[in-house]
């Protein structure tokens, strides 16, 4: 039977990079927004970076925080994804110039090298 080795550097997938990326920038995403639910204005420790543009759909966006806010977990699944016509133009009204990127980057096909963008990422939280 093979012994699983712990995967190097080098070993690791543009996957792996990408969800580690997520990781960081949802960190980012809960320094930027205070810990508080972008909807209801709740502070807590319940809270979701949820995306605005689906991580299935847009795979590309899935690591950008410019597509992720935070939602405690009412606002997150009992409005956000009951509501998704509402929600939309809430986020539209209430972050305009974000939306406006994200639909850019949303007509965009994105290829990302998640390696140097966790870099970045990390780069990014530390100045926060």
């Amino acid at each position: 039977m093979e012994k699983k080795t712990k995967k190097t550097q080098k070993d690791k997938s543009n996957e792996w990079y990408r969800k580690e990326c997520v990781k960081v920038a949802k960190k980012i995403v809960h320094i930027r927004d205070n810990d508080i639910c972008q909807k209801c204005g709740k502070p807590g420790n319940a809270l979701h970076c949820s995306h605005v543009y689906p991580e299935g759909t847009y795979h590309g966006m899935s690591a950008n925080p410019l597509n992720m806010k935070l939602l405690c977990y009412y606002c997150h699944f009992f409005w956000w994804h009951k509501n998704p016509l509402e929600a939309k133009d809430w986020f539209v009204k209430t972050f305009p110039d974000r939306y406006k990127k994200l639909k850019k980057l949303s007509q965009q096909t994105l290829q990302h090298n998640y390696k140097k963008m966790l870099i970045e990422l990390k780069e990014q939280l530390k100045e926060l």
